[in-house]
């Protein structure tokens, strides 16, 4: 006497199992652009900040200073000029005090050289005096093209100087560090301060050179984690694929979505990268954390499914029994997602109508004639309501942190 079912037509969602670190969805290291000593530190580890926010502040006399010698510089080429102000690019060189006298003196010289040429075809005077007035126009000509030079190179000085009060005043500003402003914001929980002070590498009173690390920035209100799936599953991965995320902080799954796929394969592993955003709703969920994920890539509607009492391992293999025209018939089978009630059946494809041997088959083998006990409608009702819950499948990624 053997107890039989038929095999149970069951949705099943079919996952992919993958861990990996959460990281923030920005991390970033402020550095220092100005060199000097730290005056004050405005915010400490785990607080919470927002764009533009003040964070620390330097000593700025000796740029304050160096603001000041800036400008004295630029007076002192303006003097030269002549100038007030800064002149704009429609400035009129002729203005020049030293270029006005440069061409009075030229015509001048050219009227003294036009009234002895006069002389000279009268016969009036000699040709020394033709010859010194001449030479002393050409002079003067010279002069005036030089004093020309001589402004346009004054103007560039002050452009020059202008420049370099920008620089001072540039550094004057960078003693204030300040947190960034986000170019690319965060999808979900963007809040008036998205920014939370993960580390602190300087004291007030210490010094700091261009370029040194003064504290490290996360916006944690979305989260990526990144895991490495097996290059047999790159076909299966899309983006916007819903993700279940798993820490060993929280006991309800988080929800993601896969949203960078990674489209070289690493020749180590053999493995690609997949990136997912998760929404940090809860405080559980903190970037360099330990995650699961388990990525939904598709539901199969009809996956076929027995009770787990009917698989029967022996020796390596696992099969299972069916019941035709009263008689055994041993199948060997790959199972699929496997419960504490039920096995999928992954292969071979069996007829949707057939039914399967759940007890006594160890003293099965193929064509031994069975009588079939029935069961009790109650096991049936169990059977059926279970049939119409949807489940999962999962594929097992190498773990990768």
């Amino acid at each position: 006497m053997v107890t039989a079912e038929p095999i149970t037509i069951r949705p099943v969602k079919r996952t992919i199992d993958a861990v990996g670190t959460l990281n923030g969805f920005e991390e970033i290291v402020v550095s220092a652009k100005a060199e000097g000593r730290i005056l004050r530190i405005l915010h400490d580890v785990s607080d919470r900040v927002s764009p533009g926010e003040l964070l620390v502040e330097m000593d700025p006399t000796d740029l304050q200073l160096a603001v000041e010698q800036a400008k004295s510089n630029v007076q002192v080429e303006l003097s030269k000029l002549g100038l007030s102000e800064p002149a704009d690019i429609y400035f009129d060189l002729a203005r020049v005090p030293t270029v006005i006298l440069a061409r009075e003196k030229r015509e001048l010289a050219k009227l003294k050289m036009e009234r002895i040429q006069n002389l000279a075809a009268r016969e009036a005077t000699t040709h020394e005096a033709v010859d010194n007035a001449e030479s002393e126009f050409r002079m003067a000509t010279a002069e005036f093209e030089n004093q020309m030079l001589m402004a346009k190179s004054g103007l560039a000085m002050i452009e020059a100087r202008q420049a370099a009060l920008a620089i001072a005043r540039q550094q004057l500003a960078d003693t204030s560090i300040r947190t960034p402003t986000p170019q690319r914001a965060s999808p979900d929980n963007m809040e008036a301060a998205p920014y939370v002070v993960t580390k602190r590498s300087i004291a007030e009173g210490s010094f700091v050179r261009v370029g040194d690390e003064l504290c490290r920035l996360v916006i944690d209100g979305t989260l990526k984690l990144r895991v490495a799936v097996p290059e047999r599953h790159s076909t299966e991965i899309l983006v916007g694929q819903p993700v279940d995320v798993f820490t060993a902080a929280t006991t309800t799954p988080c929800k993601g979505v896969v949203t960078v796929i990674h489209p070289s394969v690493d020749t180590g592993t053999r493995t690609f990268q997949v990136e997912i955003q998760v929404a940090n709703d809860s405080p559980a969920l903190r970037p360099g954390s330990f995650a699961k994920a388990v990525i939904e890539v598709r539901e199969d509607p009809e996956a076929r499914t027995v009770p787990l009492s009917a698989m029967v391992r022996y020796a390596g293999v696992i099969k299972l029994f069916l019941i035709e025209n009263g008689r055994a018939t041993e199948v060997q089978f790959t199972p699929g997602i496997q419960t504490s009630e039920w096995v999928e059946i992954a292969g071979p494809v069996l007829p949707r109508d057939c039914q399967v041997v759940t007890s006594g088959q160890f003293n099965l083998a193929t064509g031994t004639l069975v009588t079939i006990r029935e069961t009790g409608p109650k096991g049936d009702a169990a059977a059926t309501a279970e049939a119409g819950k949807p489940h999962h499948e999962k594929t097992s990624a190498p773990q990768h942190q």
